[in-house]
């Protein structure tokens, strides 16, 4: 089987790369991503600084409102923050700003409803933690998404 993945797994190839050194491949080759650059899978680092700006732009937000914010102030802030941009554009301020996206994986033009359920399940944290061979954290998978480089 020529085609075959080298896990063992006998799903083709979709990039045609061999995985190298690594027998499970890059974070996004089952996604038919490239492994760099703009498009690949972005960094666990990355998205974990773009989501601490978000919170930092959220807080901001909600002080320039009502000083001192409450914290429901700023986490409602911050909702809607993360929910209407990457619902519409798939980015967030802090994205834009570190160069990343949010893209469905099915390939459709926008996250649209699925931000919603994104942004939900990102309030009880763990399940940003919880990734696959892919990097792409549970609130990733049942939204049906994956966070990507743009630059």
């Amino acid at each position: 089987m020529p085609d075959a993945e080298p896990n063992g797994s006998g799903r083709p190839s979709r990039t045609g790369a061999a995985a190298g050194p690594d027998a499970e491949g890059y974070p996004g080759r089952d996604l038919g991503l490239p492994e760099e650059g703009p498009g690949s899978v972005a960094a666990p680092l990355r998205r974990a600084g773009q989501f601490l700006l978000d919170l930092l732009i959220g807080g901001l937000v909600a002080s320039a409102i009502s000083f001192p914010a409450p914290a429901y102030l700023s986490l409602a802030v911050w909702a809607v923050l993360v929910t209407i941009p990457v619902a519409v554009i798939g980015q967030t301020p802090a994205m834009v700003l570190t160069g990343l996206r949010t893209v469905r994986v099915d390939g459709a033009a926008r996250v649209g409803g699925w931000a919603l359920v994104r942004t939900a399940s990102l309030f009880f944290i763990v399940p940003a933690l919880i990734m696959d061979r892919d990097g792409r954290g549970l609130h990733d998978r049942v939204s049906r998404t994956v966070v990507i480089r743009t630059r």
